[in-house]
């Protein structure tokens, strides 16, 4: 077993030394978690024509960025979803806003705590519970602007980007 460290151990000791009561020494440990929850969640990554996939069971911290790809989200992200020009699969949860552009969706239920917004989207399948604002903005026009760019500006250029890990 690995070590404990420094600040969780310092609140275990105080709690020997009867320094602290065992309900002072749970909300310090509670707001230590808390706070290391919260700087995992600063992450911000980007797929660009690649998949992100969470399966269930996992969970994901930090804002996830796809675009011209396909998220698989079945398991729980701790932070935004954007998915632009993409795919979305998506049974799990998301703890954040889920914003979704030209994008192809299949709802197998799901949860959502913050806002979910979708411009020129197509979507099949059951939504998911969302706690926040649903915003949808699906018509011909926006449809068409949408079409023209993804084939006459982002396909083109994302063709001639070699991506390397």
């Amino acid at each position: 077993m690995g070590e404990l460290p420094n600040d969780l151990l310092a609140i275990l000791q105080a709690l020997a030394r009867k320094e602290i009561t065992v309900d002072e020494a749970e909300q310090l440990i509670e707001a230590i978690m808390d706070k290391r929850t919260q700087e995992r969640r600063k992450g911000s990554k980007s797929y660009i024509g690649k998949d992100f996939i969470i399966n269930p069971g996992e969970e994901y911290f930090g804002k996830v960025e796809v675009v011209n790809g396909k998220a698989i989200i079945n398991g729980r992200l701790l932070g935004d979803l954007e998915v632009v020009f993409g795919e979305l699969i998506f049974s799990g949860e998301v703890a954040g806003n889920v914003e979704l552009v030209g994008t192809n969706i299949v709802w197998n239920g799901g949860h959502i705590t913050g806002n979910l917004e979708m411009v020129g989207c197509s979507y099949k399948g059951t939504k998911p519970i969302v706690d926040g604002k649903v915003n949808e903005v699906n018509n011909f026009f926006i449809n068409g602007v949408l079409g023209i760019v993804r084939n006459l500006v982002v396909k083109p250029f994302l063709s001639g980007i070699k991506i390397e890990e």
